[in-house]
């Protein structure tokens, strides 16, 4: 039986580099324009719940806005693009640029979210019923329409954390791309004091690394794409070792050591997740 209902994850990526730099200001962005493919044609937006990152655990329950844009296309070829660029993280939002491709907004309130007794991240969703909007989202979104250029991939137009200017990004057959944009009205903060702690140098091939200062359990999570300080990924996390004090073991899905680009793992190294906020998009087709 066909399923009118769907769900969308995105996971906006965020440099380690620049998280570590400084907490975000109100009405700067968290994370500029980031796709996610749809079905093709419209599709109703119902519910947005966000997956927050706290601050070393502790909660973050802050407003912010996201919003939405479909593909710019050039009038003469049809060809597709992202739109342009709201700005760096932590930067004030510059919307004018994109304001033909922006097609919807919605802010997350602070109320919206769940019980401060959350530990290590905060979860919002637009359909909690106490929400001080009153009402759950109710949103069409429509794409780019099909164009000569097929529709089937879309271009970068500037260099960005999703690739660089002139890549060619091919699109699911069948389906659509949408992006969406976040923007803080309140200060955010995703620095972490999780370091890496090695004390001897590590076996090629090893994938476990020793951590010390913060409790990771209270800042990252299995499924959790693990970089650091300077931007280099690390992997994906596999396993959470239980605390010893602040000190923990954390269990990626590839070697830490002796991998290309990399002689081996420093010690004494912040730790950061890709993608600190989380979004589960709601839809019905």
């Amino acid at each position: 039986m066909y399923n009118k209902y769907f769900t969308v994850e995105v996971k906006p990526p965020i440099d380690a580099d620049l998280q570590n730099a400084a907490a975000i200001a109100n009405d700067d962005v968290i994370f500029s324009w980031t796709p996610f493919e749809v079905p093709k044609g419209s599709s109703r937006l119902l519910n947005v719940t966000a997956r927050v990152i706290g601050t070393n655990g502790t909660a973050q329950h802050r407003p912010f806005q996201l919003l939405f844009a479909k593909c710019a296309a050039n009038p003469t070829t049809g060809a597709l693009t992202n739109p342009p660029s709201m700005g760096e993280y932590n930067t004030v939002a510059t919307a004018i640029k994109s304001k033909n491709q922006i097609i919807g907004g919605i802010k997350i309130e602070a109320i919206d979210f769940m019980c401060q007794s959350l530990v290590g991240y905060s979860m919002a969703s637009t359909g909690n019923s106490v929400a001080a909007n009153g009402a759950n989202v109710d949103m069409v979104l429509t794409p780019t329409a099909e164009h000569s250029h097929g529709n089937s991939r879309y271009v970068l137009d500037a260099t960005d954390i999703l690739g660089s200017a002139g890549d060619i990004v091919p699109i699911t057959p069948g389906y659509d791309v949408l992006w969406v944009a976040g923007i803080a009205c309140s200060a955010f903060d995703f620095r972490s004091t999780v370091t890496t702690d090695l004390g001897e140098t590590l076996a090629i091939g090893a994938t476990v690394i020793h951590t010390d200062t913060k409790d990771a359990n209270l800042v990252f999570s299995v499924g959790d794409v693990l970089q650091e300080v300077d931007n280099t990924i690390i992997g994906t996390v596999t396993a959470i070792g239980a605390a010893d004090s602040n000190d923990v073991n954390i269990t990626v899905d590839r070697g830490i050591a002796g991998a290309v680009g990399r002689a081996t793992l420093a010690d004494g190294v912040k730790l950061y997740a890709r993608s600190p906020i989380t979004l589960e998009l709601s839809f019905e087709k």
